[in-house]
């Protein structure tokens, strides 16, 4: 990200960010809860819709100007990605403003069936292909970037509500 800042100018995109998402480890009989890029290396720019395709011409360019960038995509390393824009409101609404896709509260009964769901995970019920409940997250089927995409989202449950949850730091 710092690489974009450094290189491309800052008239040409309204945000530059890294989605982050809450998971929870389990360590020792304790909820840790760690924050982590939720795709390793993808970072997103932002800019006006109707200016978005020359935008996004002139920012990879730019980029493409850079020896350190450059040299990246030449190695296959990265990767320049149009967002569609529902590619866009999907990443919008489970990351919100703050870019942070929060944990999301699954409620189970006593037979392991789901019972309700809060947070992220709500938008995309009809998309889950599995939980993991032991490891604390949910594994959505997605269309990103053209592409199906496993996704995989961050829960909480029950029992780990009263329990004293810690932030990794």
């Amino acid at each position: 990200m710092k690489e974009i800042w450094r290189t491309v100018p800052s008239h040409l995109y309204e945000e530059c960010f890294v989605i982050y998402q809450e998971r929870i480890w389990r360590k020792q009989q304790k909820s840790i809860i760690h924050v982590e890029p939720m795709w390793t290396g993808c970072v997103f720019l932002t800019c006006e819709e109707s200016r978005a395709a020359q935008r996004a011409d002139d920012i990879f360019c730019i980029l493409a100007q850079s020896a350190s960038v450059a040299r990246l995509m030449s190695d296959g390393e990265l990767s320049v990605l149009p967002m569609m824009k529902e590619d866009g409101d999907f990443l919008s609404r489970i990351s919100g403003k703050e870019h942070l896709v929060k944990l999301s509260y699954v409620l189970k009964n006593e037979n392991g069936q789901i019972r309700g769901i809060s947070g992220p995970l709500q938008g995309c019920s009809g998309k889950i292909e599995r939980y993991q409940f032991k490891k604390r997250y949910a594994m959505v089927r997605h269309t990103l970037w053209g592409k199906e995409q496993a996704i995989v989202l961050g829960i909480i449950l029950k029992e780990d509500r009263g329990r004293i949850l810690l932030y990794e730091k």
